[in-house]
């Protein structure tokens, strides 16, 4: 599985440098017109955020301190954005993180761990993708790419607080006893849409708070392999803010931070 992973990364990559070539000639007039492509126009960084189960999975009470369980959970990302021109920009984003739920008044529950990358297209409602003409710009963000989990589906004991019994188990290669196991973790296709507010702390900081809704092209991601349906498909909304920095016009270097 991390060598299918690898793979898709590799191919990921190439289709980031393979696609930032079309966006340049399909936008070459207003590129040449604007701007050109400068290692300044380069954005990379990483933040911190929560994910919640989506469609079948989704639990309307969120659980904050339930004995061993937090449905609040930090999950981690990084990434690189490169301005293609004031409307777009591409990039690579990767995420490590954790899904958790409790259901039917806490007694059964679901838990994911995944690790996951995916190819950003971002575009500028205030045509200032780059921060360059104002401190804010408003973004709606699409990507695809591809995620790798091990999930588990269990009742709960609700004297205890804790895992009763695991009915099923993707990806934990036997390590847990369960009435329904796959060994192998799963690797899956995944999209994501949604709303990504910028702010410019000074010429090289800046901050951005991203909400998405991430679908998967499986239905394992709650580790229910009882549930045969594959519609809807097992998803999360993710929330996060991140912190990136651009390269410096001077000599292509990274800048100090001055506020």
């Amino acid at each position: 599985m991390k060598r299918k992973l690898l793979i898709i990364t590799i191919i990921l990559l190439h289709a980031f440098s393979v696609f930032s070539n079309e966006l340049k000639y399909a936008f070459g007039e207003k590129l040449t017109a604007t701007k050109q492509w400068y290692l300044e126009d380069f954005r990379f960084g990483g933040g911190v955020g929560y994910g919640l189960y989506l469609s079948n999975q989704m639990d309307y009470a969120i659980t904050r301190n339930y004995g061993d369980f937090k449905e609040i959970i930090p999950s981690y990302f990084g990434g690189i954005y490169k301005v293609v021109n004031d409307d777009f920009e591409i990039g690579i984003q990767f995420k490590s993180g954790h899904l958790l739920t409790l259901k039917s008044e806490n007694t059964q529950g679901s838990t994911c761990d995944f690790n996951e990358g995916q190819f950003m297209v971002n575009y500028s409602f205030n045509h200032n993708v780059g921060l360059t003409r104002e401190k804010f710009t408003v973004n709606a963000q699409i990507g695809i790419g591809a995620t790798q989990f091990r999930s588990k589906y269990f009742t709960v004991n609700t004297v205890e607080q804790n895992i009763d019994d695991i009915y099923s188990t993707v990806g934990y290669g036997g390590s847990l006893t369960s009435s329904k196991g796959q060994a192998n973790k799963q690797v899956a296709v995944i999209g994501n849409f949604g709303l990504v507010l910028g702010c410019s702390l000074s010429k090289v900081v800046s901050i951005y708070w991203e909400n998405t809704i991430n679908i998967s092209t499986s239905n394992k991601m709650a580790g229910n392999l009882y549930k045969r349906s594959w519609i809807p498909p097992d998803g999360y909304f993710f929330s996060g803010i991140g912190v990136y920095f651009n390269i410096s016009k001077q000599k292509g270097k990274l800048g100090c931070p001055k506020f």
